[in-house]
């Protein structure tokens, strides 16, 4: 991939998700504030917690470190723009109608963590 095109990649990740992020539209996620972990794991995928914050910050706590990044909910969609090994990343999760349920297209889904 060309340094044109990942750059182009990333003003259009960031734009979009600056359409419909900011502090405003995390901060009225109270649902989504704090800890969430994988309570279903069809791919054996890592066992990676979720942390996010009013801000519209997030922080993905892996086995191997922490990736941070940026994220913005629209509707029944999570969107997350994070750094992974330098490069930038866009996921998008379904969130569940009760929204207690956050749900990869692999079929992995994140619940709140229970302290």
């Amino acid at each position: 991939m060309t340094c044109r095109l990942l750059i182009a990649i990333c003003i259009a990740a960031l734009s979009l998700l600056a359409a419909c992020s900011g502090a405003d539209n995390a901060a009225k996620a109270t649902w989504l504030h704090g800890t969430w972990q994988l309570s279903h794991n069809p791919q054996n995928d890592d066992e990676d917690d979720m942390v996010f914050s009013s801000d519209g910050k997030v922080v993905i706590l892996t086995q191997r470190g922490e990736v941070t990044g940026e994220y913005a909910v629209e509707g029944s969609v999570l969107r997350m723009l994070v750094t992974v090994n330098g490069r930038p990343l866009m996921t998008e999760f379904r969130v569940s109608e009760n929204k207690d349920k956050l749900i990869f297209h692999n079929g992995a889904v994140y619940s709140p963590k229970v302290p």
